[in-house]
């Protein structure tokens, strides 16, 4: 009898252990990168891996991973555009700046990328989630279009 109860709360046990490590990182894939700079690497990362997943897995807001909770169809479309005006020969992560008005939930992290010639620096936001960062927002007009040549002057 005692044999049976000690199975049964090694068993809950483990699935309350299971459940705990899948709720503080998001609802399923790795933790958060731990700064900033990692979230950022590991996003441009994807990029460069043509990942929407890996993209889907560092992008989202203080409520966690926007995969968890936006349409599946509009996660897709929203990365794909990303994707294509983050493409890069090369990219640099600049040191880090004055922070206005963010706080310790929030940082704003530059890339400076390689692009065709052109060299455009785009802020990217991050959002502290759990113990780790998300990529919450990319100024892509920043990065300025792909498709074309640097803007003169």
């Amino acid at each position: 009898m005692l044999r049976l109860r000690m199975t049964r709360s090694i068993a809950l046990l483990g699935a309350i252990l299971t459940v705990g490590s899948c709720s503080s990182g998001g609802g399923g894939g790795a933790p958060a990168p731990s700064s900033p700079e990692a979230a950022v690497e590991a996003f441009m990362n994807a990029v460069r891996a043509n990942s929407l997943v890996g993209m889907a897995d560092l992008w989202g807001s203080d409520r966690g991973r926007v995969k968890n909770y936006m349409n599946p169809d509009e996660v897709e479309r929203r990365l794909t555009v990303m994707r294509i005006y983050l493409e890069n020969e090369e990219y640099e992560i600049l040191a880090p700046g004055a922070q206005l008005g963010m706080d310790e939930k929030q940082r704003v992290v530059r890339v400076q990328l390689t692009r065709m010639g052109c060299r455009p620096v785009v802020p990217f936001t991050l959002t502290r989630f759990g113990n780790g960062w998300l990529v919450s927002n990319v100024d892509l007009a920043a990065a300025g279009n792909p498709a074309r040549a640097c803007p003169d002057g």
